[in-house]
């Protein structure tokens, strides 16, 4: 009698799972992983999503911060592709970059996918923060501040030469003259006034090589380092041509603050830091942006540039025809 009624529970079990699909049968799944699973004491690392919800119902992720160990600091969200793989369905890929100060082992909370009714959860992680090594470091000293310097071109020279420059100077004057004293009266060569090479305009100039790195196709390529490495290059050119700014020796947090004292670039660097921000993600994370944020970082850097163009200079007829109207309104 109790092994019949023990088979007519696991019937009705069995008819119950049947009649009522769990989100997971119905094809909602959020999967994570990390990227390292340990890290060193103040770098970043990504915590990978793998979602999978309908393309008609598109489900909500959900994830509490709150939950997260203190020592544990998220730093920004990561969109990534978003497939359709059938059946209605589609593989959206996201990432959630953290950040920790202390060692020690943590565990990353799971995150949800709430569709309708339907609730799901992903596995939670595990992340071993290891200290740095100081026990080769004989004497240990704070950090100290950045030095803010400006740098000149005869800097890089090495000293015999800037000691002795005025001597040097005078002998290349004297060998030079010399030979074209000779030339001149032994009729080799004749003297003519030639015109010089007109030098582009920095604005011109990145204007111009922003178009070519837009024609060159490296996105479509799927070459998105080179194109963002490209980019940041041509900005740093322009800062250099422009305002004589040494951004190629200098990271991108360097950049941001030097633009931001600035008057003529402390508006404008509000599209320098969002280019910087991306370029960052894509060469030093590793993540591979969207087709948006690739034309927002090439919009931005044409605003930076059209934003800091100088100021046309007028004709001198117009300024002294100004001049004329103001006196004449002044009387």
């Amino acid at each position: 009698m109790r092994l019949i009624l023990k088979r007519h529970i696991l019937i009705l079990l069995g008819a119950l799972c049947l009649t009522f699909p769990s989100a997971e049968a119905a094809g909602l799944s959020v999967k994570a992983s990390l990227d390292s699973t340990q890290l060193i004491m103040g770098n970043v690392t990504a915590v990978r999503l793998d979602i999978v919800d309908s393309e008609a119902n598109p489900a909500t992720l959900m994830f509490d911060e709150k939950a997260m160990p203190p020592q544990v600091e998220p730093v920004d969200w990561v969109d990534g592709d978003t497939t359709s793989i059938g059946n209605g369905l589609r593989e959206i890929k996201r990432a959630l970059i953290i950040q920790s100060f202390d060692s020690g082992v943590y565990t990353i909370p799971p995150f949800y996918l709430v569709s309708g009714r339907d609730t799901v959860r992903s596995n939670a992680l595990t992340l071993k923060v290891n200290p740095v090594d100081v026990s080769a470091m004989k004497d240990i000293n704070p950090i100290a501040p950045p030095i803010e310097f400006e740098s000149r071109w005869y800097d890089f020279l090495p000293d015999w030469i800037t000691d002795y420059w005025v001597w040097i100077l005078v002998g290349l004057l004297v060998v030079a003259g010399g030979i074209c004293a000779y030339l001149i009266l032994t009729r080799k060569v004749e003297v003519n006034i030639l015109p010089q090479k007109k030098r582009i305009p920095p604005y011109e100039l990145a204007m111009k090589r922003l178009q070519a790195l837009r024609e060159d196709g490296l996105i479509e390529r799927g070459l998105e380092k080179e194109y963002y490495t490209i980019l940041i290059d041509i900005l740093r050119d322009y800062l250099q041509e422009r305002f004589g700014i040494n951004a190629m020796e200098m990271t991108s947090t360097e950049i941001v603050r030097v633009l931001s004292g600035n008057e003529a670039t402390k508006r404008p660097n509000r599209h320098m830091k969002d280019i910087l921000q991306i370029a960052d993600f894509v060469k030093f994370a590793k993540v591979r942006p969207l087709p948006d944020d690739n034309l927002r970082a090439y919009n931005n850097a044409l605003q930076f540039v059209e934003e800091t163009r100088p100021a046309p200079e007028a004709p001198d007829g117009e300024s002294s025809q100004s001049d004329s109207q103001k006196g004449k309104e002044g009387f």
